[in-house]
């Protein structure tokens, strides 16, 4: 594979690093990754970077960006905080301008779900998205769920459980002290404004898949929470849905980190309709 610095939006303010295999397919969409939270772009545990080197090696191009005023991109006069899925657009024109790639996925973790949300919103180049850990919307299945938890830990007596922040026996010794701001650092639209884009998102035909791992399950109970949510989902022959509580939303776990992005890059090969070459 090749991988390579660049620089690219206004004033080339904007850093990211390149990934492509020997001879890129201009036939496949290229997939951007953007920051998780604060963690610039080598992702959580150097996540990212794996999960491009492994894309490459399936045929893919990807790009690891930093979004503007993080890791090494500049920050963009007069840009508002909350705009990070325009950084997403620059990179698109970017990749445009190499024509290496036909379309492109966005694969966001936590706030980089927000912002690949934000950017399917806007730009028709994407043809498909991945949110890890993104909005979470309740259902009256997962309502009943979280007062049956709690009914439960006060019948252990949740103990050394401080503020009640525990692990379901599910969830295991998988996770760590992950708190919701290091999670959700972005507003999760109304139910109404969701189901309006997922409309739109399913008029457009993206492929849509959504993980949702343990450091969530105080808010995402069961695997089917999302389809329940949003009913018009479940005729969608291009969603998929995760639901992995054993899982941190690091991916701490090597063997979890490993088969989480195989089945990312099965699914960026599936979006093009090309298995590897």
């Amino acid at each position: 594979m090749n991988e390579r610095a660049i620089s690219f939006g206004e004033s080339g303010a904007l850093f990211g690093i390149l990934g492509a295999p020997e001879i890129p397919d201009p036939a496949r969409p290229a997939v951007l990754i953007p920051n998780t939270g604060v963690t610039h772009r080598v992702g959580p545990g150097r996540m990212h970077v794996e999960l491009a080197r492994a894309l490459a090696a399936a045929g893919v191009v990807s790009l690891r960006l930093d979004n503007a005023g993080l890791g090494d991109s500049e920050t963009v006069p007069g840009r508002r905080h909350d705009t990070a899925s325009l950084d997403l657009c620059a990179a698109m024109d970017a990749l445009d301008a190499r024509n290496i790639s036909s379309g492109y996925v966005v694969l966001g973790s936590h706030t980089g779900a927000h912002d690949a949300h934000q950017a399917a919103r806007i730009d028709p180049r994407i043809v498909g998205a991945v949110f890890l850990d993104g909005y979470v919307h309740s259902t009256p299945r997962a309502w009943l769920n979280r007062v049956l938890a709690r009914f439960a830990d006060r019948q252990r007596g949740t103990e050394g459980e401080p503020g009640g922040q525990h692990l379901t026996p599910r969830s295991g010794d998988a996770l760590h002290d992950a708190s919701d701001a290091e999670i959700h650092w972005f507003d999760t639209p109304t139910a109404a404004r969701m189901e309006a884009d997922l409309v739109e998102f399913m008029r457009r035909q993206l492929a849509l898949m959504y993980i949702y791992t343990g450091d969530v399950e105080r808010e995402y109970h069961y695997a089917a929470q999302l389809v329940d949510a949003f009913p018009l989902l479940r005729s969608y022959r291009r969603l998929t849905v995760r639901h992995i509580p054993e899982a941190d939303h690091r991916y701490s776990r090597r063997s979890t980190r490993e088969s989480m992005i195989d089945v990312l890059v099965d699914w960026t090969l599936s979006v093009s309709g090309r298995p590897a070459g």
